[in-house]
């Protein structure tokens, strides 16, 4: 009678952990201690072969999909997870959510080995992650691919390496993103019946109130925040930089430098541009390398609002001991003339005011997009970067001149310390000599 007892037991426990195996939902509420909602219930039991989730900001995309990653993984044994986005640091992102769940919960008892982008478990799975390099991705191969930040990442490589993983697997793909442009293969996913489609809006999420929304819209021009919070394909018709440009520009290989006190010597031809500000707009400083014609976006800080200008100055005069830089452009409006002065006297002689006029503006931004357009400028994937160009809005005067501008509720200080760094690397073209006839 006994043994009989043990046997139901058992085949209880049995059953009951093959219902975990089989329901993520349920592996989510037992294994996690989570309660997902209902959009995120979907997904989770959503097990086709190619998802594409286009979701809002802070609807938990993420976590969603880290969940779905954890549950293939220890549910079946030696598969891999393959985790991918357009820079190392987003790639960790889904990462470290993983790494977060599996570690303060009884999974932590399957694993084997652990290190900051590989957790391999007992069962023979493993789940990596890493940039969406075709260098550092070549030659892997996936039961489940994960394309964080999709929309960013270029045609090229998920054509040439990402499908290809999948090939001998028949493995899952799951792209993942907030939109961003209409030509690119995200989008087409978006629209292809073959893809199994989650749109999920930011109000959705209970965790996120009406007021949130309402103050975040008052921060955001009208297309950053249907595509941000409502997950809407948009973009200006008047935009000076195309989406589909800047994506072409992102370089996966490339992370952006942020903090300068971990920077030894730098070797190479540097330059840097500084666009000021102080209560309402930021102050930010660029560094851009240049190699033979390629400018690459090297280092990138951002000041909080109502930094003192002293804290600026001494933060250039360090940067130029770690660069060197060749040349320093600052915008010299406002206070600008001021403070190129003042580094000047610090004993900076490669630093130079920059006049914004219509005309200057009109000639760094265009000087910036021929690089971009003929594929000679670089820059490592930032989000809110990426943002602030495309936000750049140009119009023609009645002069013929281009006159930009941002909305409300937009910056571009990002932008234009990148142009002003881009525009210093720029040779001086030689004087046209006119012949005359005597």
């Amino acid at each position: 009678m006994e043994d009989q007892e043990i046997k139901v037991e058992n085949d209880s426990r049995q059953e009951k952990l093959e219902k975990i195996r089989e329901d993520p939902v349920l592996f989510t509420q037992v294994a996690l201690g989570l309660t997902p909602f209902h959009y995120q219930e979907k997904l989770l039991r959503d097990d086709s072969k190619r998802l594409c989730a286009c979701m809002g900001r802070q609807s938990g995309k993420t976590t969603t999909i880290a969940i779905k990653a954890i549950h293939f993984a220890f549910c079946n044994a030696g598969v891999t997870v393959l985790i991918t986005a357009p820079s190392r640091r987003q790639s960790i992102i889904m990462f470290s959510k993983i790494a977060g769940f599996v570690f303060r919960t009884v999974l932590t008892k399957s694993i084997v080995r652990a290190t900051q982008t590989t957790i391999q478990l007992s069962n023979g799975s493993e789940i990596i992650a890493l940039p969406c390099s075709q260098h550092l991705l070549r030659g892997y191969t996936a039961h489940m691919l994960i394309v964080d930040e999709a929309a960013f990442i270029s045609e090229e490589v998920v054509t040439n390496i990402l499908y290809p993983m999948l090939a001998t697997t028949n493995g899952s793909l799951i792209l993942l993103s907030t939109p961003w442009g209409k030509n690119h293969f995200f989008y087409r996913a978006f629209v292809d019946p073959d893809f199994s489609v989650h749109r999920v809006k930011s109000s959705e999420c209970p965790l996120i109130s009406e007021k949130f929304l309402k103050k975040q819209k008052e921060l955001m021009t009208t297309e950053t925040y249907r595509m941000e919070y409502e997950a809407e394909f948009v973009e200006a018709a008047t935009s000076y930089f195309p989406q589909d440009l800047i994506r072409s520009c992102i370089d996966p290989e490339l992370e952006l430098e942020r903090d300068l006190e971990t920077l030894g010597p730098q070797e190479g031809d540097f330059y840097a541009g500084c666009d000021l500000g102080k209560l309402q707009d930021y102050s930010v400083f660029a560094v851009t390398q240049k190699t033979q014609d390629h400018v690459t976006l090297v280092f990138l800080r951002e000041f909080p609002l109502e930094t003192p200008y002293s804290s600026v100055i001494g933060f250039i005069v360090q940067a130029n001991e770690k660069f060197c830089f060749r040349r320093i452009l600052i915008d010299k409006s406002g206070v600008g003339e001021v403070v190129t002065e003042e580094i000047k006297a610090q004993g900076l002689t490669n630093a130079e005011g920059k006049p914004f006029t219509v005309q200057s503006k009109a000639e760094m931004l265009a000087h910036l997009r021929v690089k971009m357009e003929q594929g000679t400028f670089k820059m490592p994937y930032n989000h809110r970067l990426c943002h602030q160009i495309n936000e750049q809005r140009y119009e023609y005067t009645k002069s013929g001149q281009l006159r930009f501008w941002h909305p409300l509720n937009s910056h571009d200080d990002q932008l234009w310390s990148l142009a002003l760094a881009c525009y210093a690397s720029k040779q001086e073209e030689p004087r046209e000599v006119l012949a005359r006839a005597w």
